[in-house]
């Protein structure tokens, strides 16, 4: 006998149950469906995470029993090819998707190449010709595909699809999605509508198969963007947009079906539309919103006075103590006993104390203001009493005889007699109080002030010490009561006088001129910063009348160059004012100064940088409405006469005005030509030389150099920049220049301008080159080569703009590859150490939360480069700080994508957030439900956190509160 080989027996792999996890079986569908990865990598990264030890096969088999796949095969490319070529004979477009667990859209390219190996010449020039094929017959009509096969589903753009945006969740956390509030929605679709109806990752579609349904998208996307409010229900423009395309196509019954459906996006979505509804006087969605169980009940007259009619009918007292100033507020304007208030307002349930604590900015927004007497009257019989000494002194400031008598009788306050009866030989109300009496009420409004909850904070007009006693503030509101009130000039003067005993008239004409408020961002700035001590259009005019109150001051005998508002103050507002335009009010006061013997060669005696570093709101608001050009002209050089401070402001009036009657102009023509200010244009020191007016406003835009080649890229104009940086590369600051180019230039058009790129490299390379010649230059000299290894921040500074804007307008991430090869160059030019990618927050650079803010993909290439998911830049607004991280940018800008990437990414949800203590809070506060529930499901240990802060004042009566306390977290084990 022969011998045989005994055959082994082939062994199977054992059962793998865990494949069938919901959990699992999703990251299945997720990495091999979506991210359309090898099967061989799914199963190898799988097995490894879960500590499985299925095999291939078992995964294939899993696979084609959910129905999963990555593309088509030869029967459905065909059916496929039938219909879209049966719907290009109609005119129509079409997107074809994979019916997997989420939708992928088959490349268009793929389809040709199908159709191109597959199809005949013949067919092709039918299809072509936008007839129907000769296979097709009459089986190529669109209303019969079957939805019940197993096969592919075409579908087209919807209108407008660019405005559309509904969430997309590609990562793990995408398991989450369905318990969120607009996930439940999607699902109450999926087991109400017929399959494939409701696709909520899909934007830029709308179905147009069988039984479709193409408002679907449309529906979602408002009732996404509203419930989370993206689109604020004050933000009436863009929300009624997205309403006129519901009642263009015709989806009116449809959004009422929606509205009907009891969910926490259904119910904020309602909630936020009611204001919308009734200013667009849609009764007929306004009465539906009405109908609902769980709406609030809101009244439904038009006007004010049927409003509060209707809520006295009704009897709905005031719950809280915002509902009862609403009410007082509404009162005020249609009655004049405040009737309706005070029968419905409870005391004991909305005290005064609460009532006045939730008082605004405004002086009209406290309970007590009224102009109507017979309000006032109750008003304070009731015991309001909130800024009573500043109402006093607004009604005597504005000759309010009725405020004034009821003010003095409830405060004790002596006042002639019969001056209230003899209308005929009136005075002005504050000529009839003792000046003791008078100066008694201005500290006490001084006190209101400083007690109100917000802080108010003094606004400090100039820091530097000038010739005279600093105006106290005191003064300073009077002065500003002067300008809303030209007639109290004079009484002023005599109040200071009676102050300081020891003064002349013309020495307390001086101090009330050095009080006078300055003009910024068209406006004066009062006393006290975030709060006017007069009521909104009380102080409308009062930059039109300070020229008058000053004209009246000046008739004391008061020398201009004897006060500290021609020496600082004035200076202080060209500077600020002109930043972007030249206001007549401030030109007049300047040249009003000039007419009466200023001299306009005056040595300061200071540095403006000075002025920047002492004074913080004047340095912000010029950085904020300047160049960076004219910042850093203000900054950074010495500057003494009023022409030099001319040079640097953004309009000409001022400088050729001075140039004409200063004699220092000689003094900036050397300076202009010296080293020690470099980056002026040759031509523009020319015409300054030859004092040539119209050349000199024709180059204004262009006496920097920097300038000049900022305005000709904006201009597309690349040669004329290449050629000034060429020719001028010794007269240019560099950096700066790199600074300037990638902060002024307009991004959106040239970020994708291939001639902006090929400047940019030209830019560095040149310095790179003058850099090398300055230190070849500089090695036997220790002083100029120190200077040469300093630090340079410009170059830091136009680094973060080049990237920030790339993140922004770039199409791809290849640009940002490119622009991050960039990094060793700038960091060589810049003298500072060169570090990874992930560190280029030391150099204050950070990009995480600009990146989320754009989309997730940016998120995702900067977190593959190595940046960290928690970085996080502190800005101090005030006296707070800001937190500006990735998971902000992502919650701020409503994308549920980003924020279940960075969750996914291990991004910390308790880290301060915004100027909220943690992401949750921030979420809370910034009514992102989908994004909160999504956090509290990714993170479930944070849902007694979100619960502590629904319960606070400021978040327990608004729906998100509910809901948070309504809230479970999502069972798994069970499919949605």
């Amino acid at each position: 006998m022969e011998n045989q080989t005994p055959q082994r027996k082939k062994k199977r792999a054992p059962r793998c149950k865990e494949l069938d996890n919901p959990l699992i079986r999703k990251e299945i569908e997720f990495r091999y469906g979506i991210e359309g990865r090898k099967l061989d990598d799914v199963v190898e990264e799988i097995n490894k995470a879960h500590g499985l030890s299925a095999t291939k096969i078992q995964y294939r088999e899993r696979l084609n029993k959910w129905g999963c796949k990555q593309r088509l095969n030869r029967k459905e490319y065909q059916r496929v090819h039938e219909i879209v070529t049966a719907r290009k004979a109609l005119n129509k477009e079409s997107k074809v998707f994979l019916n997997s667990t989420e939708l992928i859209v088959v490349p268009e390219k793929r389809l040709r190449r199908w159709v191109a190996r597959n199809t005949t010449f013949t067919n092709q020039l039918f299809s072509k010709a936008r007839n129907p094929t000769l296979c097709l017959d009459v089986q190529v009509l669109p209303m019969i595909l079957d939805r019940h096969e197993h096969c592919r589903l075409v579908r087209t753009p919807s209108p407008d699809p660019e405005t559309f945006l509904l969430p997309i969740v590609k990562k793990t956390v995408a398991i989450y999605y369905p318990y969120t509030p607009i996930g439940q929605l999607h699902n109450y679709f999926e087991k109400n509508l017929p399959k494939h109806l409701w696709h909520p990752d899909d934007s830029r579609s709308a179905l147009s198969a069988h039984q479709s349904l193409p408002h679907l998208p449309l529906l979602g996307t408002i009732i996404y963007r509203i419930s989370n409010y993206i689109i604020a229900s004050n933000e009436y423009k863009e929300l009624y947009s997205l309403l006129d395309q519901v009642d263009k196509h015709g989806f009116r019954t449809q959004l009422k079906n929606l509205f009907s459906i009891n969910s926490p996006s259904i119910l904020a979505t309602c909630s936020a539309l009611i204001d919308s509804f009734y200013f667009r006087r849609d009764d007929e969605m306004l009465e539906y919103l009405r109908s609902i169980d769980y709406i609030p009940r809101t009244p439904r007259g038009r006007s004010l006075d049927n409003i509060i009619g209707e809520i006295s009918n009704i009897g709905l007292c005031p719950q809280s103590a915002w509902e009862a100033r609403s009410l007082l507020v509404a009162c005020k304007r249609t009655s004049e006993d405040l009737g309706v208030f005070r029968r419905l307002w409870d005391p004991q349930k909305v005290t005064i104390q609460n009532l006045q604590r939730i008082g605004g900015f405004e002086l009209e927004e406290q309970p007590l203001y009224s102009r109507n007497p017979y309000q006032l009257k109750w008003l304070l019989e009731c015991g309001f009493n909130s800024c009573k000494f500043t109402i006093l002194f607004e009604a005597i400031v504005l000759s309010d005889w009725g405020s004034m008598q009821l003010f003095c009788e409830n405060l004790g306050i002596k006042y002639k007699a019969g001056i209230f009866h003899s209308l005929a030989e009136r005075k002005h109300p504050w000529e009839l109080l003792d000046k003791a009496t008078f100066y008694d009420i201005i500290p006490k409004c001084i006190a209101e002030i400083e007690t109100l909850d917000f802080e108010a904070e003094l606004e400090v007009a100039q820091e530097i010490e000038g010739p005279d006693i600093k105006p106290e503030i005191w003064i300073r509101i009077l002065a500003y009561a002067a300008c809303v009130e030209p007639h109290m000039t004079q009484y002023i003067v005599e109040l200071i006088q009676w102050k300081y005993s020891n003064i002349s008239i013309k020495d307390a004409a001086r101090m009330a001129i050095n009080a006078l408020p300055i003009l910024r961002f068209d406006e004066l700035v009062v006393p006290y910063q975030f709060y006017d001590i007069f009521s909104t259009g009380t102080s409308e005019h009062a930059a039109t009348n300070r020229p008058l109150v000053l004209e009246t001051l000046l008739r004391f005998g008061v020398d201009p160059n004897e006060t500290s508002f021609w020496q600082i103050s004035l200076w202080e507002e060209i500077i600020v004012a002109n930043s972007l335009m030249s206001p007549q009010a401030t030109l007049q006061i300047f040249k009003r100064f000039i007419d009466l013997g200023a001299d306009v060669d005056i040595n300061f005696g200071f540095k403006i940088s000075e002025l920047l570093d002492k004074n913080d709101n004047f340095r912000s608001s010029l950085r904020a409405w300047s160049s960076s050009i004219v910042f850093e002209y203000f900054s950074s050089y010495e500057m003494y006469t009023p022409i030099e401070i001319a040079f640097g402001i953004e309009t000409s009036s001022m400088f050729c005005l001075l140039m004409e009657r200063s004699a220092s102009v000689h003094q900036l023509y050397d300076r202009l030509t010296s080293r020690d200010c470099c980056g002026v244009h040759p031509e523009f020191v020319r015409a300054i030389q030859e004092r040539n007016r119209a050349a000199i406003e024709d180059l204004w835009d262009q006496r920097f150099l920097n300038s000049a080649i900022v305005k000709a890229i904006n201009n597309g104009n690349f040669d004329a920049a290449r050629s000034i940086l060429l020719t001028y590369t010794c007269e240019l600051r560099l950096s700066s220049l790199f600074r300037d180019v990638l902060r002024c230039t307009r991004p959106p058009e040239l970020y994708c301008d291939t001639h902006f790129g090929n400047f940019v490299s030209l830019l560095l390379e040149e310095s790179c080159k003058f850099a090398a010649r300055l230190s070849t230059q500089a090695s036997n000299n220790p002083e100029a080569f120190s200077n040469l290894t300093t630090p340079d921040d410009n170059w830091m500074i136009g680094y973060w703009f080049l990237l920030r804007n790339a993140i922004y307008f770039t199409p791809d991430s290849r640009t940002l590859k490119f622009l991050f090869s960039l990094y060793p160059t700038v960091a060589k030019l810049s003298n500072t150490p060169l570090r990874t990618l992930y560190q280029l927050h030391e150099h204050g650079i950070f990009l995480l939360n600009i990146a989320a803010r754009r989309s997730p993909d940016r998120l995702k290439f900067l977190v593959s480069q190595g940046a960290c998911i928690d970085e996080a830049e502190v800005r101090l607004i005030g006296r707070h700080e800001q937190y500006l991280t990735a998971l902000e940018g992502a919650i701020d800008s409503g994308n549920i994508e980003t924020v279940a990437y960075a969750l996914s990414q291990g991004a910390n949800v308790y880290a301060p957030c915004d100027m909220k203590s943690s992401a949750i809070e921030y979420a809370i506060s910034k009514k992102r439900i989908d994004s909160l529930a999504l956090i509290l499901e990714a993170v479930p240990n944070s849902y007694p956190l979100a619960l502590e802060l629904a319960e606070n004042p400021d978040y327990k009566d608004s729906f998100i509160a509910e809901f948070v306390r309504t809230w479970k977290p999502a069972d798994l084990r069970t499919d949605v």
